[in-house]
């Protein structure tokens, strides 16, 4: 019974099967009722026939009592042959049973008797006797009502073979019926309303409804694919939340990402703007605050490599800091504390060689950061110290380049209108030792046109060091500067410069630029003032990463008894090249004038 349960396969076997037997059944009860009602109407047909073989045994006798002949009796012995025959036949035999306490048998039997001993006599005797009694007559109507029975019998028994045959074959329609009518029961039930469940759910499923669930329950094969599609039904279920859970996870972390990118993009624009450092940190911190646990945030700058501060600014203060530079902004100031218990994540602002101050950050103890979080703060704790140290270096590069500028301006000071006024006071001795001795007026008149012309070499000398002095690139690029330049010394010399400028594709640092523009203007000042050269000609020229700069004239050229090194003019020049770390070479050429060639590398570059 449980195998029935659990198997539908078993259940639909099993009706079929019984289907079957109640078939077989049927057919083989009615090859037996077949089978057993053979010679039934032969035997009822035999039997129906004693009856008149009597009435012609008692026609014949009565004929032969009244007409005797041989003829007549032998018609009577062949009629009472003929029933004894009849009565005795095996067809008779057989349709009756032959079980003693039968009804039809013992009926049967009484008959034969019957006849043997009471008829035949009896119609012996009547043909003997020439005065025959009528007493076989009332014997053979007697007898004739029993054959009578014996018939009615053998009908009646073939009439209950043949409603047995009736009966079976209405029980098996029956069960058949029944059988039938239990499995398409059982099919509509157990098979096809589980089915049409499956099916909707199924296609629920595949809707994306994952609520659906199969109400159907059973041991048999449906009720185990109803339970297997709820498991799956459940497990995709589980499946889509921890998937969609993933999902708004990782759109959590993008989004955090993207903020916390955003943030360093800012932090960056801001570090970079030419503003105060609140103007510039305050944005940062608050939204450093939107995007992370922390808050508020405190910073506490100090001087390089000092731990006194000089400045310490907040997200969140009640009052106005006594150092606030722009009296309408109000971006750090709130209506009312946080008292509540912070922890605090303090980092110092510092490079491998400057500390610039602490940069804290606090945060309740209950949301703590996580190590994304943490690890941006730590980013933007080092931007600003990589700007705070940029900007450090910028303001010592720019307090380097004016010392080296004053230096540069005390040199040609010294190497040109000192050694002038040197030489002015040596006249004015010499005047005044020529005046003491009472001298020619001559001797007197020879220092006194000395005395003018060093006045005016160093009046020249001045004016050349105030145009250098006052020298800057009003445009961007030395390109412009360059032909200014150009144009100045072609008036001065009165003939065209010839001039080429090759290195758009480069970029030079402001200190490469200016000291170019100065070795420049110093050697055109040489050509002028020493060259008396017809021909002059500038290139500025690059090959890969080396810049060359190169002055030309076709004049008389350099002493070939003189050190370069002694002119003040070529000393400064040799200064300005190394201090780009470029190599000069000043030199006669062999088709007559001179060459200043500088070669150096742009660190742009």
């Amino acid at each position: 019974m449980h195998f029935f349960k659990q198997s539908i396969i078993a259940r639909l076997g099993a009706a079929m099967l019984a289907i079957s037997i109640m078939a077989v059944v049927s057919m083989i009860g009615s090859v037996i009722v077949a089978e057993s009602t053979q010679g039934d109407a032969a035997g009822i047909n035999l039997a129906g026939s004693l009856r008149m073989l009597s009435y012609r045994v008692i026609a014949e006798t009565g004929q032969y009592t009244q007409s005797p002949s041989e003829e007549n009796h032998s018609k009577v012995k062949l009629s009472i042959s003929e029933f004894e025959k009849r009565i005795n036949s095996p067809i008779l035999k057989t349709v009756i049973p032959q079980d003693g306490d039968h009804d039809l048998y013992r009926l049967h039997n009484n008959l034969v008797n019957d006849w043997n001993e009471h008829i035949i006599p009896s119609l012996n005797k009547a043909l003997i006797d020439t005065q025959p009694s009528h007493k076989y007559i009332d014997l053979i109507e007697k007898f004739v009502h029993r054959i009578d029975q014996m018939v009615l019998l053998l009908e009646r028994s073939t009439e209950s073979k043949i409603k047995l045959l009736s009966l079976v074959q209405a029980i098996s329609l029956f069960m058949t019926v029944l059988i039938i009518f239990i499995a398409m029961l059982d099919i509509k039930n157990n098979v096809v309303l589980p089915l049409q469940e499956l099916v909707h759910m199924a296609r629920r499923a595949s809707r994306g409804d994952l609520a659906a669930r199969v109400e159907y329950e059973s041991q048999d094969e449906l009720g185990v694919l109803g339970d297997s599609f709820n498991h799956m039904a459940e497990e995709l279920s589980k499946i889509y939340t921890d998937l969609e859970q993933r999902v708004e996870r990782k759109t959590a972390l993008l989004q955090q990402s993207n903020e916390s990118l955003q943030l360093l993009y800012d932090t960056t624009r801001c570090f970079n703007r030419k503003e105060d450092i609140c103007r510039r940190l305050m944005p940062v911190m608050q939204q450093l605050e939107t995007v992370s646990p922390f808050g508020p945030i405190e910073v506490t700058l100090c001087e390089p490599n000092n731990k006194k501060s000089y400045r310490e600014l907040t997200t969140q203060t009640i009052e106005r800091p006594e150092n606030c530079r722009v009296l309408s902004c109000n971006s750090c100031i709130v209506q009312e504390l946080d008292h509540r218990p912070h922890k605090t994540l303090s980092l110092p602002i510092q490079t491998r060689e400057t500390y610039f101050g602490e940069f804290n950050a606090q945060f309740l103890p209950h949301v703590p950061p996580n190590q994304s979080e943490i690890k941006l703060i730590e980013t933007i704790v080092e931007n600003l110290a990589t700007s705070m140290s940029l900007e450090l270096k910028a303001e010592q590069e720019q307090q380097l380049s004016l010392i080296e500028e004053r230096a540069v301006i005390a040199r040609e000071l010294h190497d040109s209108l000192a050694q002038s006024l040197s030489y002015l006071k040596i006249q004015v001795t010499r005047l005044q030792i020529l005046r003491k001795k009472e001298s020619s007026t001559e001797s007197i008149d020879d220092v006194v046109d000395e005395l003018k012309e060093g006045l005016n070499n160093a009046y020249r000398q001045l004016r050349e060091l105030l145009t250098t002095f006052r020298l800057k690139l009003d445009e961007p690029g030395l390109a412009h500067a360059l032909e200014t330049t150009i144009n100045e010394f072609s008036e001065r010399l009165g003939i065209p410069i010839k001039y080429h400028y090759g290195i758009h594709h480069l970029t030079l640092t402001p200190n490469e630029e200016i000291h170019v523009l100065q070795l420049l203007r110093e050697a055109l000042a040489n050509v002028v003032k020493h060259s008396q050269a017809s021909k002059v000609s500038v290139s500025i020229s690059a090959e890969k990463d080396e810049i060359t700069v190169s002055i030309q004239d076709n004049g008389v050229g350099l002493p070939q008894n003189q050190e370069l090194t002694n002119h003040y003019g070529l000393v400064i020049m040799q200064d300005r090249a190394a201090t780009i770390n470029g190599q000069l070479s000043i030199a006669n050429q062999p088709s007559g004038g001179t060459r200043v060639l500088l070669t150096f590398k742009s660190k742009h570059h």
